[in-house]
């Protein structure tokens, strides 16, 4: 009974220390090495297991017998689970959007916890980001944004400011060759200046804010809001307008044992298959109901962009952008309530452009317009997305 105990503590005793040393060194690495720290972990539950086994033993004395049996099952399992997670690994079917466009794990819960109201970059600084299709590289201004810093007074310039997530801000491209400062290069006959407000992974909500509290004083003549499905899945898990603390932070905070999903793609799978998580690892997302309920959100933050661009004079237009995962043999199916938001547009009389018919028309080539990987427009899909809301700004005669 003794020799049983103290094999009961000895091996919980490793599986501590071994889980342990995959936490910190998934969590302490900045969620690199993710591999090693998942066998630490498998080779740590395995122990865990058997010395709760082991213990049972100590005062179950009919199980005894069968100790080695159970032993070898114990690790039959783990051995199984580390099989099983290579395979997933492989065949990047669990992949999060990081890790498809350059790698990595980039932590999307942890993110999500905001010292303020405003999704923007840390200000006055550099951001890179190289990717396996191109590099990200920015100059971020006083206000969060990659874009030059704006002057106040804007005299007799005519300003535009396009307002979004990455599409907008033009991830996959060069700064010049966003669509947004493309579209200010048609127009310099016309002393137009651009304001690219775009923000990787921003929505709607947080984009409100920023420009009610940050950006309107900068006066623009027409501000553009682009929306695309991830708007709909993100504010689905952050919520609307609840989000925003009166301490004046935003967000939650990202669940204590995300680094078991970073480091283990079985884990992930039972997560998002069985428990109905999503990559920001919040529950029930991706419901029809819960998909609408963002919908309403958004129309919300439409509804506020729209009242406060009337009461400052400023033209107002929205923009629907597809995305790459919404075509099929060169046929597109909307994203979950875009039919909707189009038709509360039409009926708020607000001026908006569904891009969705533009990209629909290049058929089954539809897909030389984005990148492979990371699901970016490239520089066509850019060129031809960007046109499409000149011409629309052409026939609102915004500059007339």
């Amino acid at each position: 009974m003794r020799k049983l105990l103290l094999s009961s503590v000895l091996r919980f005793v490793e599986a501590v220390v071994l889980i342990a040393a995959s936490y910190f060194l998934v969590t302490r690495m900045n969620f690199s090495y993710l591999f090693v720290g998942n066998a630490l972990l498998l080779i740590g539950g395995a122990l865990l297991f058997e010395a709760l086994f082991i213990f049972l033993l100590v005062f179950i004395e009919k199980w005894r017998e069968k100790k080695r049996a159970v032993l070898g099952r114990i690790r039959a399992t783990f051995i199984v689970i580390f099989v099983a997670d290579t395979m997933i690994r492989l065949t990047g079917v669990m992949n999060i959007y990081s890790e498809n466009a350059d790698g990595n794990y980039f932590s999307l819960a942890q993110q999500e916890k905001l010292d303020s109201w405003y999704w923007v970059h840390t200000p006055n600084t550099h951001v890179t980001n190289k990717r396996k299709e191109f590099l990200f590289d920015r100059e971020v201004n006083s206000v969060g944004l990659s874009e030059k810093e704006i002057q106040e007074e804007k005299g007799d310039k005519f300003r535009i400011m396009a307002i979004g997530d990455s599409f907008t801000e033009g991830v996959g491209l060069s700064y010049k060759e966003s669509w947004v400062k493309q579209m200010e290069k048609r127009w310099k006959h016309y002393n137009v200046q651009t304001i690219n407000a775009g923000i990787g992974g921003s929505d709607p909500v947080y984009e409100f804010a920023l420009y009610r509290d940050k950006l309107r004083h900068f006066k623009p003549d027409v501000l553009v809001l682009t929306i695309n499905s991830s708007d709909i899945t993100d504010v689905s898990s952050r919520g609307g307008f609840e989000r925003f603390h009166a301490d004046g932070t935003a967000g939650k905070e990202s669940p204590k044992w995300e680094w078991i999903y970073a480091s283990n793609h079985f884990f992930r799978m039972i997560l998002h298959r069985l428990f109905d998580y999503d990559t920001n690892l919040v529950k029930g997302t991706m419901s029809d109901e819960s998909m609408q309920t963002a919908v309403n959100h958004i129309k919300e933050a439409i509804s506020k962009f729209q009242q406060l661009s009337t009461k400052e004079g400023t033209e107002f237009l929205v923009v629907l952008q597809p995305a790459i995962q919404n075509f099929k043999n060169g046929k597109y199916s909307p994203f979950f309530g875009q039919t909707e938001l189009g038709s509360y547009l039409k009926s708020q009389k607000i001026n908006y452009l569904d891009v969705s018919n533009t990209f629909e028309k290049k058929g089954t080539s539809v897909g030389n317009y984005y990148y492979p990987l990371d699901t970016h427009f490239n520089k066509k899909g850019y060129a031809l997305f960007g046109n499409a809301i000149y011409e629309k700004m052409e026939k609102m005669g915004v500059l007339k």
